[in-house]
């Protein structure tokens, strides 16, 4: 029961929110978010840290960069992300530029100069 107290806390504030609508797509360095999101890497951070914690993502090292990967794919996430978040004009355009991001390319842009 705690760990779904936790989990729940954790989804509930809108960049965590933001975060996991676009983790759910594929794993992503912070940058990729950052560009995604519009938002300061410390804020992205901070707010990974949060969803680390409830258990809810992981990083890894993958190359010179740390992805974050969701780790729940359960029922409740799936519902709330594809009948909720993404029928949102809102949650959608998070989408659009995670997807305007990645054609880039991993490592280009913001990744590069952050190293």
């Amino acid at each position: 029961m705690r760990s779904l107290v936790s989990s729940i806390k954790a989804l509930s504030d809108e960049i965590r929110l933001r975060i996991v609508n676009i983790l759910y797509e594929q794993e992503l360095c912070v940058c990729e978010m950052v560009d995604a999101l519009k938002l300061p890497q410390s804020t992205i951070s901070r707010h990974l840290a949060v969803l680390r914690n409830a258990g809810l993502v992981e990083d890894k090292k993958q190359g010179q960069w740390v992805v974050y990967r969701l780790l729940v794919r359960n029922e409740f996430i799936r519902i709330l992300i594809e009948n909720e978040m993404r029928s949102k004009p809102f949650f959608a355009k998070d989408i659009e530029a995670l997807n305007t991001r990645l054609q880039k390319g991993r490592g280009l842009i913001t990744c590069k100069a952050a190293q």
